[in-house]
């Protein structure tokens, strides 16, 4: 190999780890938003079974 190809490789090789990066850290949010949500929903669901 050269050089020069390796040093395109190593670019893409950064490359997908910087979209890698992203594409986690938007999972990351997702499931966050996901937990936030269930939490809330779950407190709903204990007060309407208390006021019974």
């Amino acid at each position: 190999m050269r050089d020069n190809d390796k040093t395109n490789t190593y670019f893409d090789l950064i490359e997908l780890i910087d979209k890698q990066s992203n594409v986690i850290k938007k999972q990351s949010k997702t499931i966050t938003k996901l937990l936030n949500e269930n939490a809330e929903q779950e407190n709903m669901i204990n007060e309407l079974m208390r006021s019974q």
